[in-house]
């Protein structure tokens, strides 16, 4: 999550999804995929 933030606020969005997207390939804990999850989504939002 805090290379994802870093990343997301260097302007490197691609990598921060990139960052989601590896944390759900190997997490299988719900409350912690959920996190993930919705970071990623909040990630795509073009109003952020």
């Amino acid at each position: 999550m805090t290379q994802m933030r870093r990343l997301q606020e260097a302007g490197d969005l691609d990598g921060a999804r990139q960052q989601m997207r590896d944390v759900l390939a190997v997490e299988v804990v719900p409350h912690y995929r959920e996190i993930a999850e919705t970071s990623l989504e909040a990630l795509d939002d073009p109003e952020d």
